[in-house]
């Protein structure tokens, strides 16, 4: 629940660098939103895969059953509370996925402000005349 609120944050904040660039901020937000949440699964992916190979054979679990699933979700669970690291690796790839929007944000051109002739400026600066 805590991770979708800090999901919802971070791409609450790529909506507010979007409009300031003159663009959609719900677009912005959406892919933020998206590319974020997919970040973390590739990252629990990597975690599981990679980092737990020793306490999680998936090539075991290549034909899913009712009773394999429930010990895959409780060895998934074992390995991320007792071993907080791996839960914050996780984290960390899945910021990468912000961090990237807000990347490809930044590289943005800012909006034009309308450019005012300095002739025009003159009229203005009468000083009390």
């Amino acid at each position: 629940m805590l991770d979708l609120l800090i999901i919802g944050y971070l791409a609450y904040r790529n909506g507010l660098k979007a409009k300031t660039k003159g663009l959609s901020a719900m677009k912005w937000g959406l892919l933020s939103f998206a590319s974020t949440f997919c970040a973390l699964f590739f990252g629990m992916y990597f975690v599981i895969a990679v980092l737990c190979r020793d306490t999680i054979n998936l090539a075991q679990y290549t034909t899913f059953s009712y009773k394999e699933s429930l010990d895959l979700a409780t060895k998934v669970n074992q390995v991320f509370t007792n071993y907080p690291l791996r839960m914050v690796t996780y984290e960390l790839i899945g910021f990468g996925g912000y961090l990237f929007i807000r990347y490809m944000l930044d590289r943005k051109p800012d909006k034009k402000e309308p450019e005012v002739h300095w002739m025009d400026k003159l009229g203005n600066n009468s000083g009390g005349e």
